[in-house]
């Protein structure tokens, strides 16, 4: 998100009554737009975590490019191979690379 989306959304959570606020972080999820497998199942930050495997970047350097956790990393890692059907970090890299 850049600066601007993200000033224009705090200023509108901002104007958020409190009911408001309450009654939006209750509301349903609706339904899922992605398949639960496959390329387009994964989500934007699962493909950023592909992108950056791609580029033969380890775990702990990947969680740094990405503020977050190497355990987290591992969590996204576990999800992709999960939804694409993978079992190395070598079938993921070539998947990858077929995808970009």
């Amino acid at each position: 998100m850049g600066q601007n989306d993200f000033e224009g959304a705090w200023v509108e959570g901002a104007a958020l009554t409190t009911e408001q606020a309450i009654a939006y972080a209750q509301r349903g999820r609706g339904e899922r737009k992605r398949p639960s497998s496959g390329w387009k199942s994964l989500t934007p930050t699962e493909l950023d975590v592909v992108r950056l495997v791609g580029e033969g970047l380890g775990n702990r350097d990947i969680a740094t490019r990405m503020f977050v956790s190497h355990r987290t990393v591992q969590t996204h890692l576990t999800h992709v191979y999960t939804k694409l059907g993978l079992s190395s970090r070598v079938q993921l890299a070539q998947e990858a690379a077929k995808h970009t």
